[in-house]
């Protein structure tokens, strides 16, 4: 539907898919605004020009807490479990506030001042209290080794409650990276053969 000319993008109507588009975008800034915790990258600003819309997070110059794993092949288990409980706090917050962020994963962590901040929120979903999908993304794949098996199957029904668990499996993959600095196994493969605690040992 989009392209671009030079710093004008250009959209194509598509039954008005663009135009909705672009609405549950801006509603999802304005979602992303409001959450206020110290562990959450901070939305700015939001505004519209260019035919499109834009959202602004704060600057973090930290790196993010993949590079610094892989830069110390591995992290100790206090200072694992310091950013662990920092991005749970982070989640438990969200989850209060029914949304999920469907793609934790060190890369989407970063650091400043020796603290976890939780940035990339381009897969998260909100829901409203009916339990009715808010934001502009459909549940997705996630990222191999850090997505739960359910997560690709997901339909949008949260009949039964919030999936909180698609978020938590993440955490814990992005545990396992932390202590080991290797890449936890897919789910499919930690299914088929067993979870990998020798990494662990």
């Amino acid at each position: 539907i989009n392209g671009r000319e030079k710093t004008v993008v250009t959209c194509g109507s598509k039954g008005g898919l663009y135009e909705d588009y672009k609405r549950k975008f801006i509603r999802e800034a304005k979602i992303l605004s409001k959450l206020d915790h110290p562990n959450i990258v901070k939305v700015l600003e939001s505004f519209e020009t260019n035919n499109t819309a834009y959202y602004v997070m704060e600057y973090i110059d930290g790196g993010n807490l993949n590079e610094y794993i892989e830069q110390h092949n591995g992290l100790p288990e206090a200072e694992s479990l310091k950013y662990f409980k920092e991005i749970a706090s982070a989640l438990s917050y969200m989850h209060s506030h029914k949304m999920l962020h469907l793609d934790i994963k060190p890369s989407n962590i970063m650091l400043r001042d020796g603290s976890a901040v939780l940035i990339d929120f381009g897969l998260s979903k909100q829901f409203d209290d009916d339990g009715n999908p808010e934001s502009s993304t459909t549940i997705g794949g996630g990222t191999p080794g850090y997505a739960p098996l359910e997560q690709a199957n997901f339909h949008g029904d949260i009949s039964y409650g919030l999936p909180m668990t698609m978020d938590i499996y993440a955490l814990g993959a992005t545990m396992f990276k932390m202590l080991t600095g290797v890449c936890p196994p897919e789910a499919s493969v930690i299914l088929n053969n067993g979870f990998p605690s020798n990494e662990l040992v």
